[in-house]
Order: C-alpha cells, then sequence, then structure tokens
C-alpha cells in the first residue's frame, strides 16, 4: 500500500442519550461506541489544531497534520448523528457498510447512504453479512467480497474501491481476493503478523476514550498497560484461532458487560 499515510481512525456507532440501540448488532459492539458529545470534541480538536481530514486520494504526503477518518457497519447514527457534525467541520470519512444490514433497524437505508455520498462521504463494503472471513469457504469468501461490492455499486450507481475486513480477521489469501474483485484499499483494524499483503491498518475510537486519550492516539502513543493487553489479545489469538479468540471475546463480553 501507499507509503506516508496518516493515521487511519475507526468509529462505529455515535450515540445521544436514549437512542436506539438495534438487537442486531454484534456483541460487545457499545465497546466502541463514541456518545455525540466526545465525537464533537475529538473533530473540532483535531480542527482546532489544524488537521485536515482527508481520504487515500486526496492526502497531501508533505503534510503531517492530516488524519483519515472510518465508520464500520453502517449504523444509522452515522447518518443521524455524525454526518452533521463531518459537514460542520468540513471533513471527509469513509462508511463501511454490512449490506444485508441496509435499511434494517437501527442500520442506514440506501437513500440515506446514498446522501453520505453525495456529501462527499466515501462508500465503501463491509461484506455482506459481517462474517468472520477467515471461517469461510473461498467460495463464500468471493460472494462476501464480490456481492456486497455490485450490490452497493447498483443501488448507488457508484465504483467501490475501498473495504473494510470485518472484524478485522484476514490474511494474505482475503487480501489478495479483495484486490481481484476490484478493491484498492482494503482497511483492517490491527495488522496480524503473519500478513505480509499491504493493507491499511486503524486505531479503534472506543467508548471510554478521554480526551488526553484520544490526543494521544493522534501522536500515536499508547499507554503501557493498553499496549500490554493489546500484546496478550495477540498472543492469544495465536494460539486459539480467531474463532477461538472471537468466541472468548463475545463470552467474557457478555459476563462482565
Amino acid at each position: 500500500m501507499k507509503s506516508n499515510l496518516p493515521l487511519i481512525l475507526m468509529y462505529h456507532g455515535i450515540t445521544i442519550e436514549n437512542g436506539t440501540v438495534s438487537k442486531l448488532r454484534d456483541t460487545g459492539a457499545d465497546i466502541y461506541d463514541v456518545s455525540i458529545e466526545n465525537f464533537r470534541n475529538q473533530i473540532s480538536w483535531l480542527k482546532s489544531r489544524n488537521y485536515s481530514m482527508t481520504t487515500i486520494t486526496d492526502r497531501d504526503e508533505n503534510d503531517e497534520a492530516q488524519v483519515i477518518l472510518t465508520f464500520d457497519d453502517g449504523e444509522l447514527s452515522n447518518y443521524e448523528q455524525a454526518l452533521s457534525i463531518l459537514k460542520e467541520f468540513n471533513a471527509r470519512a469513509y462508511f463501511f457498510i454490512i449490506v444485508n444490514r441496509v435499511g434494517k433497524e437501527g442500520y442506514m437505508s440506501w437513500d440515506q447512504i446514498r446522501k453520505l455520498h453525495e456529501a462527499g462521504m466515501i462508500i465503501g463494503s463491509h461484506g455482506l453479512s459481517h462474517e468472520i472471513l477467515t471461517n469461510l469457504l473461498d467460495t463464500q469468501i468471493e460472494q462476501e467480497l464480490a456481492a456486497s461490492k455490485r450490490t452497493i455499486e447498483k443501488n448507488l450507481d457508484i465504483l467501490v474501491e475501498d473495504i473494510s475486513i470485518p472484524r478485522g480477521f484476514c490474511n494474505n489469501k482475503i487480501i489478495q481476493m479483495a484486490r481481484e474483485v476490484g478493491y484498492n484499499n482494503v482497511f483492517i483494524s490491527n495488522k496480524p503478523s503473519r500478513v505480509t499483503e499491504s493493507c491499511l491498518t486503524r486505531v479503534a475510537v472506543k467508548r471510554t476514550w478521554t480526551m488526553k486519550r484520544f490526543e494521544q492516539a493522534i501522536l500515536l502513543e499508547v499507554p503501557k498497560r493498553e499496549w500490554l493487553v493489546n500484546v496478550l489479545k495477540q498472543i492469544v489469538q495465536r494460539i486459539i484461532g480467531e474463532s477461538g479468540y472471537n468466541w472468548l471475546r463475545s463470552g467474557l463480553v457478555k459476563i462482565f458487560k
């Protein structure tokens, strides 16, 4: 992938008090919910420090004060809460859509997604069903990658060149298959050590973040305790595999929620 890329932030839901939460959400999704107040403060902070919120194609390789904003899942709050703030601060962002959830409770409709695109946002795929791709057969992986791309293109009459790999679980084969069906940019969360194919890693913004923690992320700083937790997660994932890790994570979230 292209060098000198800005920091890429990953958002999910932008929440308001007593807002509707879809029952279709995956277990633990609320970990990544950011309140509308915190989201506004974060975008305002970036703007006040003269950061531009740009895209892969429009970035200035000589400008260090840039970030790329991305949103996974296609939740309704992206349209109802995030869009107005992005427009207010003249920020662009990527929105990755779970195709089979479009129009369902808590998720954007095609008309709302179209309005995001008309507002200058970039629409990408987050797969058909949000399945962990590494669990699937090659024919199923191709369906998740290609059919989701075709469906978005057909409904919005646009070219889709960007994909966010569901839940971040991927390998070299999946990245290669994504490129073969026409994706130029493959976004993931943390890049597994075994992945050598080029892809775009991101920093997940979390519900519990203070402004200090957000500022640390922009400066590429990670608190020691958080760094250690991330290392342990990677070790566990390597030992028990991605399916086992996802099962364990979901179970722990239910217990300690």
